[in-house]
């Protein structure tokens, strides 16, 4: 949420996209609190300075914000006040569709730009589609949506300096769903529903700098089959005892672990870029979507750290802690095993899990040998249960301060190479 202190801070470090992207999230709400509402004016204020003295390089940065605060204006994502509404208004009345622009001017006819913007709509009616796919004159779905089986299609595109993604989905219905689901991604910036001249409508999405469009692409198409692979055999969470899952769950979980790291897989370009904290991003932004009693979040305080994955009920009861970790070797292994079972891990966790992402080495079949072998060797290791499937494997682990108790531990590795 943001606060006064974030405002600020962000304004003295010139990072406006941040704020502006938390007042397209949070909307007027914010104004409620006396002290954001003044600490947003100041910003405000700044911001239109900045822009109105930024450079052609700084502009083409800044232009982007200032889309955003149309759009959200426009959407009453976030209503601006009439003064600022002005100064927005003139700062994008040459390059916004003149449609989007008499919706925030016609109120304003005493202001000399929004009089001419006023006056230019009755003479002519602008029918230009919404401002994010404002040089798109042929907005429908791509021909491979004809195919059977094919449900959605991406097509990067560019105009006017910027550059976006579209996304055409076969079913209309799942429109806000998907918005929503992308909305989360770290290389997107904006997700917006756009009404085509046809009718129908589509998603426009802006990438979040400094990824490139190709990376959130590749990110979109990779969230998109993940989306539409899911079956009615995915996990539903049953608790087993008051603090835990059962094992029918629990391995439903681990493998829909496994087949969202397997179809990350096949983005290698864009997996190879992902450091440990993305790809923890990546896993908790679907694991949270399984279960509608259950949450599932990152990098979250638990024992003595923070756990790169925490899955819990409804009563804040940790079901199963997972940790995330680049292949460094056999050394690495063991110290990412201390951390999750003497930091992470207390006494009333069952289930555990270890995700491994092999970017540098060759040799993965290698990799697995040793990776098997080294968790044996761990101090608090007591039993292998076998290879469940084919980078896969289940342990039993005693606590590390209760040799009395154990829990279950399944390494899963994935190879990028």
């Amino acid at each position: 949420m943001l606060t006064q202190e974030i405002i600020y801070q962000n304004l003295s470090q010139g990072k406006f996209s941040e704020v502006i992207r938390l007042l397209y999230d949070h909307g007027n709400k914010l104004d409620e609190d006396p002290s954001i509402a003044h600490a947003i004016s100041i910003f405000m204020e700044h911001f239109f300075q900045s822009v109105s003295g930024a450079d052609q390089e700084k502009l083409e940065d800044l232009n982007h914000d200032l889309d955003i605060l149309l759009i959200a204006h426009c959407q009453n994502k976030y209503h601006l006040k009439d003064d600022h509404l002005l100064k927005l208004i003139h700062m994008v009345y040459k390059r916004a569709p003149k449609a989007m622009l008499y919706e925030v001017a016609k109120d304003h006819p005493q202001d000399t730009i929004c009089k001419e913007i006023i006056d230019s709509h009755k003479k002519s009616v602008d029918k230009a589609s919404p401002f994010t796919a404002r040089t798109e004159s042929n907005e429908i779905a791509l021909e491979s949506l004809n195919v059977p089986g094919q449900k959605f299609e991406t097509e990067i595109r560019s105009g006017d300096g910027k550059v976006w993604l579209k996304v055409f989905l076969r079913s209309g219905d799942l429109l806000d769903s998907i918005a929503k689901h992308l909305d989360k991604l770290p290389s997107v910036g904006l997700v917006n529903t756009t009404k085509a001249k046809n009718g129908k409508y589509n998603l426009t999405v802006y990438n979040q700098k400094p990824f490139a469009i190709e990376e959130t692409k590749d990110e979109v198409n990779l969230t998109l089959e993940n989306y539409f692979s899911r079956s009615p055999a995915d996990p539903i969470f049953k608790e087993e005892t008051i603090s835990g899952i059962s094992n029918v769950a629990y391995f439903q979980i681990l493998d829909y672990m496994l087949q969202l790291g397997t179809g990350l897989e096949a983005y290698r370009s864009l997996a190879t870029k992902m450091d440990e904290e993305r790809y923890r991003d990546y896993f908790v932004n679907y694991l949270d979507a399984i279960s509608n009693s259950h949450t599932a979040t990152g990098e979250t305080f638990h024992g003595s750290g923070k756990s790169d994955i925490l899955i819990r009920n409804s009563n804040k009861e940790v079901l199963l802690v997972a940790e995330c970790k680049l292949w460094g070797g056999k050394t690495h292994l063991t110290k990412a095993l201390d951390q999750l079972f003497k930091r992470y891990v207390i006494w009333r966790d069952g289930k555990a899990a270890l995700l491994i992402f092999n970017t540098t080495a060759s040799g993965f079949t290698k990799i697995m040998e040793t990776a098997v072998e080294t968790v044996k060797s761990h101090p608090l290791y007591l039993k292998f249960e076998g290879q469940r499937k084919e980078t896969s494997y289940s342990y039993t682990f005693r606590h590390f301060k209760d040799s009395d108790k154990t829990i279950k531990l399944e390494l899963i590795l994935f190879n990028f190479i």
